[in-house]
């Protein structure tokens, strides 16, 4: 049966986003019950992850992997990328989901667009229109009814673990933002690979992973690999790929998927209850950034 170019970039974006949101989910189990830190996770997911997608551009795409830093604009904005960017959001995400659970950490982390479309409206001087206010009031309005639990006097997950959600929201932000230029001048499984890599070395010198952190058995190792190659390299893959057969702001929608995707594995595999509050926060948070991404030119 052939399978239409639009049918598989739908496939491609949705099983991408379904891959990254369950590497949460993994990354849960093992930092809570297998005792590892987000620091060594930090540096073996990036590291690994960057050079399975350098060797992807360099023999699948037959690309100069190296020809990024013949530039010297280029060599330097990579570095910044790396470290305050790609380092920054996978750490700040795995101390998060450490002090909560996966897709209490992903929601907020999901948060990332409304601060994008506010740095644009500071940066550009242009307020933004009364649709993309009430989409923030609605994700801020969701955000506080994910991490109260519809309460007004209390937290329902802690204050580290709301501050690192919210500076990984930040960071996610950066993340995005930041690399455009380098994306629009050479591959993207370069310039993410690259990236990858230099995070992951720039937080072993901080955090040198010198020694298996925690518990070392099968599910704790089959978990690792999964967040290292499905979850990262593959997921990243598969997302960019969609690209080529799909519009960019289709993906960006299918990647609602993430979210979904670890509530759900996290409910099955971990028995993460989400209540009637927390389901409507998420989608206070979740339908705006779709509705975002509809009108974006």
């Amino acid at each position: 049966m052939n399978i239409s170019s639009r049918t598989k970039g739908v496939l491609m974006a949705v099983i991408g986003s379904i891959f990254w949101g369950g590497s949460g989910v993994a990354a849960q189990f093992i930092l809570q019950e297998k005792g590892m830190t987000a620091d060594y996770l930090t540096a073996v997911r990036t590291i690994v992850a960057g050079i399975l997608l350098l060797s992807i551009d360099a023999f699948i795409n037959k690309n100069n992997i190296f020809a990024i830093w013949k530039d010297k604009e280029s060599r330097h904005r990579l570095l910044a990328f790396g470290v305050l960017g790609m380092m920054s959001v996978q750490y700040t995400y795995f101390v998060a989901i450490e002090c909560s659970n996966a897709p209490t950490a992903t929601i907020i982390q999901y948060l990332m667009p409304i601060l994008i479309l506010a740095w644009f409206s500071i940066t550009e001087r242009k307020l933004p229109s009364l649709s993309q206010v009430i989409c923030a009031i609605m994700a801020i309005f969701g955000t506080a009814l994910l991490v109260t639990h519809g309460s007004l006097t209390a937290l329902a997950i802690s204050d580290r673990a709301l501050f690192w959600g919210i500076l990984s929201a930040f960071a996610a932000a950066f993340y995005t933002v930041q690399p455009r230029w380098l994306l629009m001048r050479w591959p993207s499984p370069q310039v993410i690979g690259w990236a990858m890599l230099i995070g992951g070395v720039a937080i072993s010198l901080i955090y040198p992973p010198l020694e298996y952190p925690g518990t070392v058995d099968a599910p704790a190792i089959l978990s690792l690999a999964y967040i290292c190659v499905l979850g990262t390299a593959a997921s990243f893959w598969l997302y960019v790929t969609s690209t080529k057969y799909i519009l960019a702001q289709e993906a960006s929608i299918l990647n609602a998927t993430e979210p979904l995707a670890s509530i759900v594995f996290s409910i099955i595999l971990l028995d993460v209850m989400f209540e009637l509050p927390e389901i409507t926060g998420s989608l206070l948070i979740i339908m705006p950034i779709i509705y975002i991404t509809l009108k974006r030119k």
